[in-house]
């Protein structure tokens, strides 16, 4: 780095006015504090006679900001629209300025013509602000205000993410414009971390305010590393799978993190290699696409419905969407079917979390004709739409029928596999057999009914809001009634408010519910059993176990009269028992399969320990390795075998930390260059809150009563926050149908579930917020 050039913010913009080609300074003026206070006169007279612009901005431009080692950004005023012509108004600007210093008489002050005519204004970062990884990143607002986004004032902020090396140019002008000035910056400072403040004039005219290095201090530098070839492998592969296959439906096909079995919610988007090889080996290689099967829909089985492209798991949606058309539908209509919901989800991004709801028609429920009438708008025939309709709603009946549902066979073998866990633990086989025969059966009596009691609750969850659609119950009745369910989870709440009162004891509870993780899947996250003094501190705040909703008799008839009208081969009772019986029996079997996967993962750990392998690098082994120890005895010694596995996959995660991809790829190029997607979060509950923001990482460590907590998943390992009495929920991740959303849903509790990168990254930075679930709004407070 040039320090003689990329100095004070004044220095480094007078170079810039002479030597930068790609893009314009505004003209320059710098005052010394001692020759303000020598003759102020002078000053007012040095600046009207300086510029020809009547408005200014007057600029902090201090030794102690904008430096390698920091950067105090925000630390000293700046004034913007400052009027040259009145002396008073100018004054108190410069004073303000040279006031907001430590040290005012060792400092300067800048001043500069406001620009006018600003259509765009931003901020770039020449590289990944955690990993320093090579991306140009670029935040833009498009207003008349220079300030938006240093400001944070504004929640229209779009990011555009480019790979540097790139093979491809940017789709817009004023992005390549950029890009150009970036590299020219970079070479004139000899820097590769530059944090580049501009704005664009109507006359397209790009200016720069200013640029100051980016810290790299205690950054996890991976700028070395040559992502340039494992992204162009990653656009191949892309290519590769989104041609046509013989054995699927759809012209093509799109990748999303979110759009089923949501792995950026479980898992996370960069998970550690133990933690995918589980999720794959439990989930998403054959569990999800036996269920499906089951239950009638397409036979998806030999087709893994996740891929990892660099160590980041994505759904390939074709694949998905195939899996959610009922079996017995004709094939050309299906065919049609699934290119419209692809097109759909392309030309509709922000639904990738919610394709059950937006996107595909997956079971019958009482609103769906209503809702197939959008097929006509799309160029299906009537014939066409009623064939889809009577597919699923047959389908429908079949899942839902009171003797015969499979929904109740799966809720039964839970039963099963809590019998099979004991004789396993409790039996002489060695901790591999052990291991081994709890993910068979995990797999068989665990994930696989569960992955059958969600896809019911799923189906319970539309007939209940086709009932507020139907206006049969209000959004409130909707709430009710998720509260009157006695799931586990607030059978959880109950123990430990008798736990608090000294009605049940410690060790009691921890042998029912110690087994959970807020990382169901994470061997570094800790169980409730080994950190109970961290998820369990002060009071407990129980759920009012009297609450109960009856549905009036008007109300069981309209729900009978629908139901006869639409052919649903049940009455409103039995509806209602299946609705009750498959939330409350999703909860429960997760509960279950859980419970055997989290044991996996406790074994791993105490096998791991013989070897003298830490929990740390035990979370970069491959599942499979100690699935291998089962049937194949190999020549190596078990900690040679892991190790190897686990530095061959430690190294691979560097990449995976590197890359920046986009959360639905929709064509090959997208891996190059993406625009984090608009999202549209889900609202839980039609209740607001203002409240103090409280960040994962303080959970523990802050009291979180009647605070807004955010999380990044939904996963139901933290449900410890809910004894809490926290006031509001966010989560990066999670779909309307989540966990926590169900669980703020019953708990009442204001909540933004799925808020998406963007989002949660701007939230974030902001200590009160209010969430205003009636209006789908959040609202930043300083």
């Amino acid at each position: 780095m040039d320090t003689n050039k990329l100095s004070t913010k004044a220095n480094t913009l007078k170079f810039l006015f002479n030597n930068l080609k790609n893009a314009k300074v505004l003209p320059i003026l710098t005052i010394h504090y001692e020759e303000f206070c020598k003759d102020r006169e002078v000053v007012l007279n040095k600046v009207k006679n300086y510029f020809d612009a009547k408005i200014l901005i007057i600029r902090s431009s201090s030794k102690e900001e904008d430096t390698a080692e920091s950067s105090n950004a925000g630390k000293y005023e700046s004034i913007l629209n400052v009027n040259k012509n009145n002396d008073t108004e100018l004054l108190q600007a410069i004073e303000r300025v040279f006031n907001s210093y430590e040290k005012p008489q060792e400092e300067e002050i800048l001043i500069q013509p406001m620009l006018k005519d600003i259509i765009k204004s931003g901020v770039v970062f020449t590289c990944d602000l955690d990993t320093l990884a090579p991306y140009y990143i670029i935040n833009y607002d498009e207003s008349d205000r220079s300030d938006t986004v240093t400001g944070g004032s504004k929640s229209s902020l779009k990011t555009y993410i480019y790979m540097k090396e790139s093979p491809i140019k940017a789709e817009e002008k004023f992005l390549n414009n950029i890009i150009d000035c970036c590299k020219e910056l970079e070479a004139l400072f000899n820097y590769a971390y530059l944090d580049i403040e501009f704005g664009i004039d109507k006359k397209e005219g790009l200016y720069i305010f200013q640029v100051r290095p980016i810290i790299v201090n205690n950054k996890n530098n991976l700028s070395s590393l040559d992502i340039k070839d494992s992204l162009r492998k990653i656009c191949k592969k892309v290519e590769k799978l989104t041609a046509p296959h013989p054995n699927l439906l759809g012209d093509k096909t799109v990748f999303g993190v979110m759009p089923d079995w949501n792995p950026a919610e479980i898992i996370g988007l960069r998970p550690k290699k133990l933690s995918i090889s589980l999720y794959k080996e439990l989930i998403m290689d054959n569990t999800w696409a036996y269920q499906r099967d089951n239950y009638g829909y397409r036979n998806l089985r030999s087709h893994p419905l996740m891929v990892s492209f660099l160590g980041i798991p994505f759904i390939d949606v074709r694949i998905t969407f195939n899996s959610f058309i009922p079996k017995k539908l004709h094939d050309s209509i299906a065919e049609k079917l699934m290119n419209y919901y692809i097109d759909k989800l392309i030309n509709k991004p922000s639904y990738h979390d919610k394709v059950e709801f937006e996107i595909v028609h997956s079971c019958y429920y009482l609103s769906l004709p209503d809702k197939l009438k959008e097929l006509k708008e799309a160029g299906f025939t009537e014939n066409e739409i009623k064939r889809i309709e009577f597919s699923l709603l047959e389908m429908t009946n079949k899942i839902i029928d009171p003797n015969k549902g499979l929904y109740k066979i799966d809720i039964e073998k839970n039963k099963v596999l809590e019998k099979k866990f004991d004789k396993i633990l409790n039996s002489e086989l060695s901790i591999v057999d052990k291991i081994y025969w709890l993910l068979e059966d995990c797999k068989r009596y665990g994930t696989l009914p569960f992955a059958g009691v969600a896809r019911a609750a799923f189906i319970a969850i539309q007939f209940l809001k086709s009932f507020v659609d139907l206006n049969i119950i209000d959004e409130k009745e909707y709430e009710a009634f998720l509260n009157s369910l006695n799931t586990i989870n607030k059978q959880m709440n109950f123990d430990l408010d008798k736990v608090f009162k000294e009605k049940l004891s410690k060790e009691e509870f921890i042998q029912k519910y110690g087994h959970i993780r807020p990382g169901t899947y994470d061997i570094l996250s800790l169980r409730y059993d080994e950190n109970y003094d961290h998820y369990f501190v002060g009071k407990c705040s129980p759920e009012d176990k009297g609450i109960h909703f009856t549905f009036s008799e008007l109300q069981l008839q309209k729900i009978d009269d629908a139901l006869v009208e639409s052919g649903i081969a049940i009455n409103a009772e039995e509806l209602i028992i299946f609705i009750k019986e498959a939330i409350e029996g999703r909860e429960y079997t997760k509960y279950v399969f859980t419970k055997s996967l989290s044991k996996v993962l406790q074994l791993v750990e105490e096998f791991g320990n013989r070897y003298i392998v830490s929990r740390e690098d035990l979370a970069f082994l491959d599942i499979q390795r100690i699935k291998e120890l089962y049937s194949t005895l190999d020549h190596r010694d078990v900690k040679d075998i892991f190790m190897a596995d686990i530095e061959k996959n430690k190294e691979f995660y560097q990449y995976t930390k590197a890359i920046k991809l986009p959360s639905l790829i929709i064509k090959p190029e997208d891996v190059y260059q993406f625009y984090l997607l608009e999202e549209e979060p889900n609202f839980i509950t039609l209740k607001s809150i203002k409240a103090d923001v409280i960040k994962e990482k303080e959970i523990h460590s802050i009291d979180v009563k009647n605070k807004i907590v955010m999380i990044q998943s939904a996963d139901p390992g933290y449900d410890f926050l809910f004894p809490k009495d926290i006031g509001g929920l966010i989560t990066q991740f999670g779909g309307a149908n989540s966990h926590m959303a169900i669980r703020c849903a019953e708990l009442g509790i204001p909540a933004v579930i799925g808020a998406g990168e963007k989002n949660f990254a701007q939230w974030s930075k902001s200590k009160i917020l209010e969430i205003d679930c009636l209006n789908k709004q959040v609202r930043c407070f300083e």
